[in-house]
């Protein structure tokens, strides 16, 4: 059966917002159980590192005090709670706040998967972007407010970047760079933007000044927001704590790693071709530091800090870079 672009974007968007929602309403929290009041969610959410991530924080307080007014009988959702101070109105916020997101996201990926540059059946398009949306509801036992804004930015970058490497332009460039900024203030993982940037330059010009340049101007546009954030609030915080043994000793970490190490398989099986294969492999390659830097202070089994990579990997799979002129 084929299917027009609309139409691909229309069941792209159903799945997603059917998968998420099961995920929300289907299961009990067990992970994020202790967030899910207003008190505990700014505790949290406004120390260490998260305090820097202050864009999807707004969106989510935002929708938190839009669903006060609407005097709402959240009986009827039949919620379960482990933790009894639960308040239904910020689980709500949440489901929400990432299910429009991921919505969004599907919408990208698909534009991405349609795009002439990107080498597949409709089935395995179809498959890919399918892929990619369970593969981020199934992370989302962690809940948090960031994560799935962030996908979203990230692959918006990655379909503007590619009508960049059509034909360059100051103004794409700019295009870019807001991206950038925006994404940074949403989670500082959009510096994988940049290393995915760096990839596909490198891959069209080498080592010439088309590659440097605009990863300079990218990286600037990152690193002012970056420091900006910490500077304004007088504490340069990049971790909260070192936990690299617990990843290597914790069962459930352990787990997570076997997670990461199938899931970085998934993209070089499905790769179309060696071009692609390396194109993956130097992505990761260039991520190195957000990879340190996760299994350093981050929790393996959380897999959400993953699933950046992940659909980048998957969108850089059937990607074809002689077609851009």
């Amino acid at each position: 059966m084929k299917l027009n672009l609309f139409s691909k974007i229309i069941f792209a968007v159903l799945l997603a917002f059917t998968v998420n929602s099961f995920v929300y309403f289907g299961f009990a929290n067990i992970y994020s159980s202790k967030i899910f009041t207003y008190p505990s969610f700014q505790e949290q959410f406004h120390s260490g590192i998260y305090q820097y991530r202050i864009l999807s924080g707004y969106f989510l307080i935002w929708i938190y005090d839009f669903l006060s007014i609407l005097n709402i009988d959240y009986k009827i959702l039949k919620l379960k709670f482990l933790s009894a101070n639960s308040e239904p109105q910020m689980y709500l916020s949440f489901y929400l706040l990432n299910t429009f997101f991921i919505m969004l996201s599907a919408i990208i990926l698909t534009l991405i998967t349609e795009s002439k540059n990107f080498i597949a059946t409709n089935s395995e398009k179809i498959l890919i972007t399918s892929v990619a949306i369970f593969s981020i509801a199934l992370s989302q036992f962690v809940v948090v407010p960031y994560d799935i804004p962030s996908y979203f930015f990230i692959l918006l970058f990655f379909y503007c970047f590619i009508g960049y490497l059509e034909k360059q332009s100051v103004s794409k460039l700019i295009l870019l760079s807001a991206v950038i900024i925006i994404s940074t203030f949403n989670r500082e993982s959009s510096a994988l933007s940049l290393s995915l940037a760096a990839t596909l330059l490198y891959a069209k010009f080498g080592m010439k000044k088309e590659t440097f340049l605009p990863v300079i101007v990218l990286g600037t546009a990152f690193l002012s927001v970056y420091s900006g954030l910490r500077l304004m609030s007088d504490n340069f915080t990049t971790n909260d704590g070192n936990l690299f043994v617990q990843n290597f000793t914790q069962p459930k970490n352990i787990l997570g790693l076997l997670f990461w190490l199938v899931f970085f398989t998934l993209p070089l099986v499905l790769a179309k071709d060696q071009k692609t294969v390396k194109l993956i492999l130097v992505f990761h390659l260039l991520s190195v530091p957000y990879l340190l830097l996760c299994f350093y202070t981050g929790i393996l089994y959380e897999i959400r800090l993953y699933i950046p990579l992940l659909i980048t990997s998957l969108s850089l799979s059937r990607t074809e870079l002689t077609g851009i002129h």
